[in-house]
């Protein structure tokens, strides 16, 4: 029994778009106007990270179309550096940075719930966080054609949010008044150091606006014709992003100068809303980013468990007379129905409202596995200079501009975990011991078949 071949061209689009747009669209722009001191600046970073993202997000397509399976970024690992690398990332993401992601987009969800219905409790955000993730684990369970629909629905909604917003701001809302302003950067004042400080501020800023991409390659397993739907989903998809990401900057930037942007950064959206739409606009703006965060975590509670099952998969038989052969059985089990990996969604499920629980606040979450999850962002994406002539079919997607592609992904990315270590030493190891410590468990469940190599 395996998982089955559902998803078209358009249920996986929605995924990809749908992982992308979360709520850092509605507030990135104004932390970015901290850094900007020039509007041709806030263009260029956002177009920036959308080609940085759009290479990653190629070489992924490709790495899919080799290895049309559930988990690609395991299996790449795998395929290229050995089963410890593709077990290292598959513990990473099954208890680190898996249920943190979906945890800290459902805590972002719970807030904007208790504004939405107005109400301030702290406890009442955990529970709308809670029934959330169980309610998308339950569309889930149905079927991955449920799951797809709804992010299809969720997607579009927030798509057409968005273009709304950048219809009012652009067409309706009366323009900002111009402004004299003498402000200069940091690339201005300090040479090439402060340059090379200015544009690795500004892409930290923006890029996590465009995280998401790598998630949807877990379904791979259940798209149809891979070859041909996911690159061409992934493609669009990010420079759909990217152009949506550009103009919503644009409308912005039309009502809000920078320096306006820079007084009030967490007030932008807001502002550009009610002066579009009036004192409603504020209203449905909430209501906007709340369905945004709602659809970004149906799409995360879709697709991980995807890798969750691919990675218990490989080890279910090694485990089983261990301490966790137990928890490698629930995640591996595929309900003989619908071919859904239930086990993995409710494991998925638990650990999350788990951690949502534990932890509960989206600072504490996020910030400790961000240098082990770009870490093995890189790793993956390196994988393609392994595994194109070794798994290279005939009607496999080839990546256009290789090698150079994947070398800009990596390079700046390396860049951004030197930064992300300098910064926030102490979060950063925690993130890195944590996820160390899937070492010895992996020693555990591969020491039989070490004795037998010794024996033979």
């Amino acid at each position: 029994m395996s998982l089955q071949r559902k998803l078209g061209l358009s249920a996986v689009l929605a995924v990809v778009v749908g992982d992308m747009i979360g709520s850092g669209i509605f507030f990135t722009p104004g932390e970015l106007a901290a850094v900007a001191s020039a509007e041709w600046q806030v263009y260029f970073f956002w177009s920036l990270c959308g080609v940085i993202t759009l290479c990653g997000a190629l070489t992924l397509a490709e790495l899919s179309s080799l290895i049309p399976k559930a988990g690609v970024s395991y299996h790449a690992l795998t395929e290229a550096y050995g089963p410890f690398a593709g077990f290292m990332q598959a513990w990473m993401m099954v208890l680190v940075s898996g249920p943190g992601a979906i945890a800290g987009v459902a805590i972002l969800f719970g807030e904007l719930a208790n504004q939405v219905f107005g109400s301030g409790s702290t406890g009442l955000q955990l529970i709308w966080a809670s029934v959330a993730i169980i309610f998308f684990a339950a569309i889930n369970l149905r079927g991955a054609e449920w799951g797809g629909r709804t992010q299809i629905v969720l997607t579009s909604v927030k798509v057409i949010g968005l273009i709304a917003l950048i219809i009012g701001g652009v067409f309706i809302a009366a323009p900002a008044a111009d402004v004299d302003i003498a402000l200069h950067s940091a690339s201005e004042r300090d040479g090439i150091i402060g340059f090379l400080r200015f544009i690795g501020l500004g892409v930290a800023i923006v890029l996590f606006t465009y995280d998401g991409w790598i998630d949807a390659s877990n379904i791979a397993g259940e798209v149809k014709d891979p070859n041909r739907n996911f690159p061409l989903a992934m493609g669009i998809g990010v420079v759909l992003i990217t152009l949506i990401y550009l103009l919503v900057n644009f409308a912005f930037l039309r009502v809000m100068p920078l320096e306006a942007m820079r007084a009030n950064p967490t007030l932008v959206a807001p502002t550009v809303a009610e002066a579009a739409f009036g004192s409603s606009g504020g209203r449905a703006l909430s209501l906007l980013m709340w369905i945004s965060i709602f659809g970004a975590l149906g799409g995360l509670i879709m697709t991980l468990p995807r890798l969750f099952y691919a990675a218990a998969s490989e080890y279910v038989e090694r485990a089983q007379r261990s301490m966790i052969g137990p928890v490698f059985r629930v995640i591996a089990h595929l309900s003989p129905g619908r071919s859904v990996p239930t086990g993995a969604i409710l494991f998925a499920a638990a650990v999350s409202i788990a951690a949502l629980l534990f932890f509960g606040s989206f600072s504490r979450i996020v910030t400790f596995f961000v240098v082990p999850f770009q870490f093995m962002n890189i790793l993956m994406v390196s994988s393609i200079f392994r595994l194109r002539k070794k798994l290279s079919k005939a009607d496999s997607f080839r990546l256009p501009g290789y090698p150079v592609i994947p070398a800009i992904f990596i390079l700046v990315m390396m860049l951004f975990l030197v930064a992300a270590l300098i910064y926030n030493p102490v979060d950063s190891l925690i993130g890195i011991v944590l996820t160390l410590a899937g070492a010895p468990v992996y020693w555990v469940l591969t020491k039989a078949d070490r004795e037998r190599e010794q024996r033979s």
